[in-house]
């Protein structure tokens, strides 16, 4: 049996909420196949642009949502919140 989940869907992680718009899967051949995640980040009243991951699986694509959720902290921090939009 295989578990689908509709898009989108926001997790929570590292402090901030990742919210996956959309997933295609991309299949070269029988053996090379990678999904295309597209999804935006939220954290302390800011939002990224929407911006895409290509991942082969869950626990790479938790592992690029906390990089970006990183850079995103630390480029709040320097101040360069002109990147990002503002919430709320």
């Amino acid at each position: 049996m295989r578990r689908f989940t509709i898009p989108p869907i926001t997790i929570s992680l590292d402090g901030a909420k990742a919210t996956i718009l959309e997933i295609s899967k991309v299949a070269l051949d029988e053996e090379t196949k990678f999904y295309i995640v597209t999804c935006y980040v939220e954290y302390n009243n800011y939002k990224s642009k929407t911006f895409t991951l290509q991942v082969s699986n869950n626990k790479e694509l938790i592992e690029k949502l906390r990089c970006e959720i990183a850079k995103m902290k630390w480029m709040i921090r320097l101040g360069h919140t002109y990147l990002f939009e503002r919430i709320k």
